[in-house]
């Protein structure tokens, strides 16, 4: 997994020199973000010492990816398909953190939510909302670097439809993993660590 993980690593730096080499200096600044939120997930155990899993970095490093492929790229030019499933993977990620998040939150501080569909709901919900700024930053990226990346209001739709569809994926499997008790014991390490924060304040 750490190998897998690596490649996929190398590959955001190997986009990184593309972009220079193509003089794109936008998609070479993102790059550096990219890059830098790739290593979160490890930030996250080294300093915090938060036992993430490494699907956490597998994840996240493919949306990533998806995403410099379709504005570096330009495969959804010859793939429409293609940027309606990158924001359905990275909507489906987004929706998974923001289950463990709310669910370990509602663990240790009762009344957050008030039940399981209550957390399925807030899930579906953020993911939504996350789409929403998304596209307001495409907008702006339109806007101040004459890009092209809301074609029409079909597109910026059928964008908000495929996070929809990707927050919606996550519900139904939190559904499950949240009464089967999967969800409690994935992120146990979670709560120890919130734990921890509480009890040295």
């Amino acid at each position: 997994m750490k190998l897998l993980i690596s490649f996929l690593i190398l590959v955001l730096i190997f986009l990184f020199f593309y972009a220079i080499f193509k003089n794109d200096w936008l998609w070479s600044f993102f790059a550096i973000i990219m890059i830098f939120v790739s290593f979160v997930p490890s930030i996250f155990r080294r300093y915090l010492k938060i036992n993430l899993p490494f699907l956490f970095d597998v994840f996240i490093c493919l949306a990533l990816i998806f995403h410099m492929g379709n504005g570096l790229l330009d495969i959804s030019n010859n793939y429409p398909i293609y940027n309606k499933f990158t924001h359905f993977f990275s909507a489906s990620v987004i929706a998974f953190i923001f289950l463990i998040l709310i669910f370990v939150f509602n663990e240790y501080h009762r009344g957050i939510a008030t039940n399981t569909l209550k957390i399925i709901f807030d899930v579906v919900v953020i993911t939504m909302a996350f789409g929403v700024v998304w596209e307001f930053l495409e907008w702006t990226t339109d806007f101040f670097f004459n890009l092209n990346t809301q074609p029409s209001l079909d597109d910026t739709m059928g964008d908000l439809f495929a996070d929809t569809l990707g927050g919606l994926l996550i519900a139904f499997f939190a559904y499950f993993l949240i009464k089967r008790g999967i969800l409690r014991r994935f992120s146990k390490d979670f709560k120890k660590h919130f734990e921890n924060i509480i009890d040295n304040d």
